[in-house]
């Protein structure tokens, strides 16, 4: 949307902050009480305020891109903002597809915002927070080695104290049905996922052993279930937000060398999907 400017009458995004003729302050600046835009214009007007190359971080905003590793969001034929991610090998992954624009885009921004902040901490632009931690390690150095040495030998201790007393890892099949022991505690197949389960049958777990087939998938046969195989301790971490509080972000963190920018960082194998 476009409004004039209070000081030189120019016609001006209404997302700019300034005037990008006269360089005033844009009084009739539009974007919500958060800062965070909430339609696929503003998102757009935003990122060419912030000078954010979309095509090259991989974000594709108010198209519906359909190559391989990339992020987008999009209005479909029936009127349904649809926010995506496409993978490696160029399936889709849908967060979201509804009528409500602000949360869609929301939920892209957060992406960006979180795609931007991992290169950051990659890269250590932030040259003060480098320097702080540079010198907190070589005040702490001893005392961290020294607590790093105590607790990697509690952790031995307590493992081979459970490795003696448990079951170990892996996967276990009694009567036709199939079992996966993790850290002591068990888990079934059910409705094409791994669920905790109390429900061991005395046989197994008086006597594990005689039902052990191994830790690693090839413990069973994968014609036996008609799903793929979920590792019960296995979870998607994804680090974007679905939350309008920008918390501690703020603009000067938008401050990143693009020119840099490497959609190799992003981890393109997994769905985008909310927990």
């Amino acid at each position: 949307m476009k409004v004039k400017c209070e000081y030189c009458g120019s016609m001006i995004d209404s997302t700019l902050k300034q005037c990008p003729h006269c360089g005033a302050p844009n009084e009739n600046i539009s974007r919500g009480g958060t800062g965070i835009p909430r339609t696929i214009e503003e998102l757009l007007a935003f990122a060419e305020e912030k000078g954010l190359p979309l095509k090259k971080m991989r974000f594709f905003i108010g198209e519906n891109y359909t190559g391989p590793k990339a992020f987008g969001i999009y209005k479909d034929d029936d009127g349904r903002f649809v926010v995506y991610k496409n993978k490696a090998d160029g399936t889709r992954a849908v967060r979201y597809r509804g009528k409500d624009e602000a949360y869609a885009v929301n939920e892209i921004y957060q992406k960006l915002r979180s795609e931007v902040g991992i290169r950051t901490h990659q890269s250590g632009s932030k040259a003060s927070e480098s320097k702080y931690k540079a010198r907190r390690k070589k005040e702490v150095r001893g005392q961290i080695i020294k607590w790093l040495i105590i607790a990697a030998f509690i952790v031995f201790v307590v493992y081979v104290a459970i490795a003696l007393d448990g079951p170990s890892d892996g996967y276990y099949e009694y009567d036709d049905t199939l079992y996966y022991n993790q850290g002591s505690s068990w888990y079934t197949y059910s409705d094409d996922s791994w669920v905790y389960t109390n429900d061991i049958p005395s046989e197994l777990s008086d006597d594990p052993d005689a039902y052990y087939n191994g830790y690693d998938d090839s413990g069973y046969d994968s014609s036996f279930y008609d799903s793929d195989y979920y590792d019960p301790d296995y979870y998607e971490s994804d680090s974007s937000s679905s939350s309008w509080d920008s918390d501690s972000w703020d603009d000067d963190d938008w401050d990143y060398d693009y020119g840099g920018w490497d959609s190799g960082g992003t981890d393109w194998d997994s769905d985008w999907r909310r927990k």
